[in-house]
Order: C-alpha cells, then structure tokens, then sequence
C-alpha cells in the first residue's frame, strides 16, 4: 500500500503541469501502475497452500478421523471374539474323598474330569455375521467422516480463495477511488470541475475503505475456518493457491439419483444394519436350543474290607484292599422349560421392523435430497455461464466509462453511478461462484461421491 500511494502522491504532483487534452493518457496508465502494484503485493509474505495440501494436512491432522480408524480396529479385535468356536472355555476338575479323619482305613476315591461345553444351532455364524456388520458400519461411519472433511475443507479453501480475490478488487476499487479524489482536487483547483462534485468522490472514498475492513474480517474468519480443519496453528499470511474452476454438470436427474441411491453411506449403513439385526434376531432363536454339555472323566476307588466285612464266615481273612480304574463320559442337556429368550426375540423383531421403515424413509430422502442438490447445481451453472458471458462486455463498458470521464463528458455523480453498477457484476460473479461452491458441495453430499469420482455422471 506505501507504493500504491507513493504512485498517487506523484500522480498529484504530475497532474499538476498536464492539460485537460493529456489527462486520459495520464489516467489510464495511473491505473495500470495501481494493479501492477497489488498484483506484485499479493505475494509478500504469504505462506502459500493448494487445495492438494489442505487436504492432505487435513486428514492427516483431524482427531475424529483417527476416533473412527480407531474404532475400526476395535470392532475387527471384536470379530476374533465371535469367531471363538464357544463362549466358554472347557473346565477340568478334581475330586479326592479320604475317610482319613474318620476310620482311617486308606479307603478313597481320586476322580479327575474334563468338561465342555458345546453351542447348538450355529451360534457362532450368527455372532461372526453380527461381528461383521459391526465392523461395515464402523468403516462406512469412517467414511462419512472423511468425506464431510474433504467437503468442508474444499468449502472453505475456495471461500478463502474468494474472499481474497474480493480482496484484491477492493483494493483496487479503493486505490481508484483515491485516485479519481485526488485527481478531481486538482481539477476542482484549475477550474475544471465544481466543487460540490468533490463531495461526491470523498464518499466513495469512506465507502472503498469500509469495504476493506470489512473485506478484511471476512478474510480472517475464512482464514481461521480453514486453519481449524487444518489442525494447524494460526497463520496470518496463510494465502489460498489456485483457481476457480468448476466443470458443469453433464448427466440426467435419475442418472444422479441413481448414483445417490447406490453410494450414499448413510443407506449403505441402515442395509448393514438390517443384516446385522436379522442376525441378531436368529442368534436370539439358535440360544432358545440349550447347549451340550460333554464331560470325559477318570475314576480311582480304594476300598478296603476288615473282618466285619465278613462276619458269619470263617475265611480267615484280617482285612482286603481293592483299587478300581474307571473311565467314563457324560452328556448332559438342560431342559428349555423356561423361554428366557423370547422378550429378545420379541425386541429385534421390533427393531427389524423399525430398520425397514427406516430404510424406505431414508431412501425417500436421499431421492429428495439428490434431485435438489441436481436442481441447485444445474442453476448456478446457468448463472455463471451468463455472467462469464457479461462479464468482458462489462469490463469493456468500465473501460469507456473511464475515458469518457477523464475526458469530461460525464459527470462524477453519473461516473460514480455507472462505476457502481459495473463493478456489482465482478461481485455478483463472486458470489455466484460462492453459490456454486455450496451447491457443489450439498451435491456431493447428496450423491455420495466426490466430485472427481464422476466422469459425464459416471463412478469411475
């Protein structure tokens, strides 16, 4: 800005010996002298980034990315968990029986044993089945994350490439402003304009420079919103490369609901989560037949006999000990008397239910939701492509504009007018392209996709 006023202190100066016949030549190359000047200025101290490296940064750095990669892992740690071929692990037990507190003869029984217990009825599919769509839903929640950033980072880059780009022709508006001021003081001195036509470029003047500021907060809010998905520290000369390049919409409305249809994750999910009641619900069915219980087992029996043993004969016998080895199994099966699983059974049915309706409701939303966003977007093409058009005709008629003025064939209070009026067509193409950056935005949202996954309204 030092060099820009340094330009117009000189061109106040120099006017100062031009007649009213050199004045148009003067002028035109003031002007080209002030946007060389901010053109050259952009770039001093800047920390420049492309949309390539805020995304990369971005989901590098973002927390709630690496909770749901995170959480990914844990749903497949809980997948080793259902695949076990049983909940419970096989139970070894040992029994020893002696009468050495009491008769003290060596009489007693050693049993060893070892149990398990079997699951019936495929329990262990429906669990893995439950596992599974647990982990989808996981990966799919991942990537509804990643692809809200990459919308909300491409947002605000091209935000702030905007805001910049407003900034960059307030500057210049505010430069010719001071110019045209400074200038018609200097013809207001020699005469050749009113003095009650000073007041009108003073306000134009206050105008240019409210717009700076308020230009300038609008730069640091989008400057601070991209920092913020960026993870990173604030950066005052954090500047936006690149270009505003949108290529229209080649595809039908159905081709777009169909693509909605088919890569929206939220419907993806709601499918998942529909497996995974369906078994949930059978799992629930397969626990109503009891689990098997084999137990295999090993038997010592010591025994002794003493005369009692033999009274009413006469053997002789002081006393006999016999040992016995027995191996045996068992089988056991509780009896289901009791249904203890039918409020479960009851309860995902219900939720079975709930899912579907979920489902159709959801798949009428997204249907909605897509041909709005096809709507949206095929409107601010429309409108950009008009302005485009208007757009060199305007810049045209502001370059004549500006001749017939420095030549004194129209007023300043006309000048100021038309300026206006020109001027508004650069900001509404700004804004047009801001539209546009929303709507593409709520698109791909709506579609499921990102926008250079489709090719003439085809995935790649």
């Amino acid at each position: 800005m030092k060099s820009i006023l340094g330009y117009l202190s000189r061109f106040v100066t120099t006017f100062n010996s031009l007649n009213k016949r050199d004045f148009d030549m003067y002028f035109r190359d003031m002007v080209a002298a002030v946007i060389l000047q901010l053109v050259l200025g952009a770039g001093i101290s800047a920390s420049p980034i492309t949309l390539d490296q805020a995304l990369v940064e971005a989901l590098t750095n973002n927390k709630e990315l690496q909770a749901k990669s995170m959480a990914v892992k844990t749903a497949e740690s809980e997948r080793l968990k259902a695949r076990l071929w049983s909940t419970t692990n096989p139970e070894l037990e040992l029994e020893a029986v002696s009468d050495v507190l009491t008769a003290n003869s060596g009489e007693g029984t050693l049993r060893l044993g070892l149990s398990q217990e079997i699951e019936l009825g495929g329990q262990r599919g429906q669990r893995t089945k439950i596992a599974d769509a647990h982990i989808q839903i996981a990966r799919l929640e991942a990537i509804v994350a990643e692809s809200a950033l990459r919308r909300d980072v491409k947002t605000s880059f091209y935000s702030l490439l905007l805001v910049q780009q407003r900034l960059s022709f307030a500057l210049f508006a505010d430069s010719l402003a001071t110019v045209l001021r400074d200038s018609a003081a200097v013809r207001v001195k020699g005469g050749f304009l009113p003095v009650s036509e000073l007041t009108f470029l003073d306000i134009d003047v206050a105008i240019s420079r409210s717009t700076i500021q308020k230009v300038e907060v609008a730069l640091s809010e989008a400057r601070n919103q991209l920092l913020f998905l960026l993870g990173g520290v604030a950066d005052s000369s954090l500047e936006a490369v690149g270009e505003l390049m949108f290529q229209p919409l080649n595809t039908s409305e159905e081709n777009v609901v169909s693509l909605a249809l088919a890569n929206r994750p939220e419907l993806q999910e709601i499918r998942v989560q529909q497996s995974a009641t369906s078994a949930a619900l059978r799992l629930s069915r397969s626990e109503r037949v009891p689990n098997l219980r084999v137990s295999a087992f090993y038997s010592r029996e010591r025994s002794v006999f003493s005369k009692s043993n033999f009274s009413g004969t006469n053997t002789g016998i002081q006393g006999l000990r016999d040992t016995d080895h027995l191996f045996g199994i068992r089988l056991s099966l509780p009896l289901s008397l009791i249904d203890k699983r039918h409020a479960e059974i009851a309860l995902f049915t219900n939720v079975a239910k709930v899912d579907s309706v979920t489902s159709q409701s959801l798949e009428s939303q997204i249907r909605y939701e897509a041909r709005s966003a096809f709507k949206a977007l095929k409107s601010t093409d429309l409108t950009l492509e008009i302005l485009k058009k208007i757009l060199p005709e305007s810049d045209s008629l502001f370059r004549l504009l500006q001749t017939a003025y420095s030549q004194g064939r129209v007023t300043v209070a006309d000048y100021l007018a038309q300026k206006d009026r020109l001027f508004n067509m650069r900001l509404n193409l700004q804004d047009a392209f801001a539209a546009r950056i929303a709507a593409q935005n709520e698109f791909e949202r709506a579609v499921g996709l990102d926008w250079n996954q489709l090719e003439l309204g085809e995935k790649k």
